[in-house]
């Protein structure tokens, strides 16, 4: 799966903000995933419900990357299949997603993600996510996680 997504020849703002947050999650670029999240307003939602997955701030949601998933897995990449724009301040993106965790699992997931982006604060940059609304297969986030708690009892009875 290719982990670089090249935006269109003249794509607008949020394309390109869309394009810098893709590459910099599939390079595990916390940095850049952060980098592109407004501080003030960014939230990111996870759908299905049946996940009981709260929503994240910023403040919540870089950590929860650092210290939770960023150490299971040894790459993510996303593959872009559609963007669609609705309006200038909103990508919705169908993708799909692969990785693979320090134990060997592998997920694949397919996202339907919707961005609304605010302007930067600071002049010049790229427009900043506000909302971040993603729904995902939860099945195959279900049998990856089962996947993992096999491979740690595995590892914890040797």
């Amino acid at each position: 799966m290719s982990s670089n997504y090249v935006v269109p020849p003249n794509a607008s703002p949020v394309h390109r903000s869309f394009a810098q947050y893709i590459n910099a999650g599939n390079t595990s670029d916390l940095d850049g995933i952060a980098n592109i999240m407004d501080d003030e307003k960014f939230m990111w939602s996870m759908f299905p419900t049946s996940l009981n997955i709260p929503p994240l701030s910023k403040a919540q949601a870089v950590p929860y990357l650092r210290d939770v998933w960023l150490p299971t897995v040894n790459s993510f990449v996303f593959k872009v299949l559609t963007v669609t724009e609705p309006n200038d301040s909103t990508v919705i993106a169908h993708l799909q997603g692969e990785a693979v965790s320090k134990l060997g699992n592998v997920m694949k997931n397919e996202y339907l993600i919707v961005l609304n982006f605010v302007p930067s604060k600071i002049e010049g940059e790229l427009p900043k996510i506000s909302t971040y609304t993603e729904f995902m297969d939860s099945k195959a986030l279900a049998d990856f996680q089962a996947a993992e708690a096999k491979s740690k009892a595995a590892a914890a009875a040797k």
